[in-house]
């Protein structure tokens, strides 16, 4: 490595449920049920939507297309994101 130069690193993968406060990261999957599926899509969890974590714990507060949505935990592990 020379000093100096930035690497690009590849994006993060994680569950919704391991972000902290502040950190915004893209949907990438939702490994759950099809009514459960269907319920998140419809408030704005869909591939490729930006949530970001309000307050974490158990509910969880993000925002997501500038509304609040308040999460339990088994849908917090239930959503896959990366972080850039």
């Amino acid at each position: 490595m020379v000093l100096g130069m930035v690497m690009d690193q590849p994006p993060v993968q994680d569950r919704l449920s391991g972000l902290k406060k502040g950190e915004a990261a893209a949907i990438v999957s939702i490994a759950t049920t099809q009514a459960a599926a269907k319920r998140l899509a419809d408030m704005g969890f869909v591939r490729g939507a930006v949530v970001e974590m309000i307050r974490p714990g158990r509910p969880c507060l993000v925002r997501i297309g500038g509304t609040c949505v308040g999460l339990g935990l088994d849908h917090q592990r239930s959503i896959v994101v990366h972080r850039a």
